[in-house]
């Protein structure tokens, strides 16, 4: 399911507005292909959780078709959601912000905050070449750190 391509990029899912069952099946396909590809387990369900976040924000703010991808970058992976939408959303600043996530953000910036902890700063919103919007954040494999 998760094998590299020749560019170091391996597909995890695709799906559309119509696709029913998104958050299970999505989540089950990137925990298999993050184990595939040797991602330590102590690492792959916060990865889950993390990359859940950023796609609940695709499902949540664009419109398909979506596309889950896993791209190879040294001996760390980058996680990829790719949705329809060419608007990127500014980047909020959690650094020094003093604010403590549990407590005090309200509920629609817990995701982000989620995305930043686990990315330790490493993700953020592009184009692609065809002007949709992607998603994307860092994860460190058992060779990195």
């Amino acid at each position: 399911m998760a094998q590299m391509r020749g560019n170091g990029q391996a597909l995890i899912w695709r799906w559309n507005d119509e696709t029913r069952h998104i958050a299970s099946q999505a989540r089950v396909a990137l925990r298999c292909a993050l184990r595939e590809l040797g991602i330590p387990d102590e690492t792959v369900g916060d990865a889950v959780m993390a990359a859940w976040e950023l796609t609940a924000n695709a499902l949540e703010h664009a419109h398909g078709p979506y596309e889950m991808r896993l791209l190879r970058k040294g001996p760390s992976f980058v996680f990829e959601i790719e949705d329809s939408d060419p608007f990127l959303p500014v980047t909020p600043s959690f650094r020094d912000s003093g604010v403590k996530a549990v407590t005090e953000l309200p509920e629609q910036g817990r995701g982000l905050q989620i995305v930043e902890a686990f990315a330790r700063g490493r993700w953020g919103f592009r184009l692609s070449g065809c002007e949709k919007k992607v998603a994307w954040m860092a994860i460190s494999s058992a060779l990195e750190d």
